[in-house]
């Protein structure tokens, strides 16, 4: 593999191009539990564009993806949550007990001077998980606006950044995880995980880290330490031992790509061979897809000269991209009219994009359905 095969790979390693991958286990990845599984979170901020992206990643068999998804989410499968970096995505429910168990307290540690800020002490946050877990018993699963009724008696709600805080504490503390969705809305209402999350998986903070990076390495291989540090917010010491322990379990495999070291599956070098080809077809992204935000370096799919067009003044608001021969060469949006092209296409200076070939994507595209 060299470095213009990169992106390729990344595609193939994340689902969107050739058949799922198999777990280790052998079980098929094709149900949206698995594909969230298979990627370790998703990024959710813009909840609509990461449903699309577990859709796009569960195979053409699939006629109505972004439902597969929600039906997921309401079943108990998927949650969502601020795992890691202080960003909030999905992760199955099973498992974000112990993820929390890895990020929860660096997160709650770096944030303290921002609680202080807005008021918030220890105590009002017992009492804020006293009160959500009484309205929650009481009336069932809650939207936000109802949680922050439930907090008016710590005075919650008042001030923007003291209700994020209110909830995003009990939320990294476990004590609280978003599920199912807003019937009619890209939202979800606010649970109590113990209540939720009835059989969670149990690991220790080696198997832990070692189990989130088998993940991450085999559904965004080739990747390198800095791609995993900056991916889970975690020591890079921690995750280069993570990494060195499945290499030499046999689980991921590391190879030198221009003079870096990478790690990815076993097989995908195998898988490459295969669906390379099939890699340089046109794909329509959400803007905050895995095959852009899941790397510190993202140059291999998206020019760094490009990035000011798809994160306009850095805000950290994606916009859509239409990756095309591996690389992302536009942004995209649904089209307002009623008649004419589906998608409206901005394509990045000196890029071309073949416009048919994304009007054709669009037409089986879950965005569309």
């Amino acid at each position: 593999m060299d470095a213009h095969q990169i992106s390729a790979a990344r595609l193939i390693s994340q689902g969107l191009i050739g058949p799922p991958p198999e777990s280790p286990t052998g079980t098929d990845l094709s149900t949206a539990g698995a594909v969230v599984e298979h990627l370790g979170c998703v990024q959710a901020q813009a909840l609509g564009g990461a449903l699309i992206s577990i859709a796009l990643r569960l195979g053409p068999d699939v006629t109505d993806g972004v439902a597969a998804v929600r039906a997921a989410i309401d079943s108990g499968e998927i949650v969502r949550s601020w795992t890691q970096r202080g960003t909030i995505h999905l992760t199955t429910a099973k498992d974000i007990g112990w993820i929390l168990g890895l990020t929860g307290a660096r997160i709650m540690k770096s944030t303290a001077k921002r609680r202080e800020y807005f008021g918030i002490t220890d105590a009002m946050l017992d009492t804020a998980a006293e009160l959500a877990t009484a309205a929650i018993r009481y009336r069932g699963p809650l939207t936000r606006e109802e949680l922050l009724e439930a907090f008016a008696p710590i005075g919650a709600g008042d001030e923007y950044g003291h209700a994020r805080y209110l909830i995003t504490s009990l939320a990294l503390q476990n004590i609280i995880v978003q599920a199912p969705v807003i019937e009619g809305k890209d939202d979800m209402k606010y649970v109590l995980t113990a209540d939720w999350v009835p059989a969670p998986t149990e690991l220790d903070t080696e198997a832990a880290d070692h189990e989130w990076m088998r993940r991450f390495v085999t559904s965004h291989g080739p990747v390198t330490v800095d791609d995993a540090t900056r991916w889970t917010g975690l020591p890079k010491t921690r995750m280069r031992k993570a990494i060195r322990a499945g290499i030499d379990a046999g689980e991921i495999v590391s190879t030198d790509i221009d003079g870096t070291d990478y790690a990815h599956a076993p097989d995908l070098e195998d898988r490459l061979a295969e669906w390379e080809t099939a890699a340089q077809e046109t794909m329509l992204l959400p803007g905050f897809d895995e095959i852009i935000l899941g790397y510190k370096d993202r140059s291999a799919t998206l020019d760094p000269a490009n990035e000011r067009l798809v994160v306009p003044g850095g805000n950290g608001m994606f916009k859509n991209t239409v990756v095309t021969g591996t690389r992302a060469r536009a942004t995209w949006k649904r089209s307002p009219l009623k008649t004419g092209p589906r998608v409206r296409v901005d394509t990045f200076p000196g890029e071309k994009v073949d416009l048919e070939a994304v009007e054709s994507v669009s037409a089986t595209h879950p965005a569309f359905v």
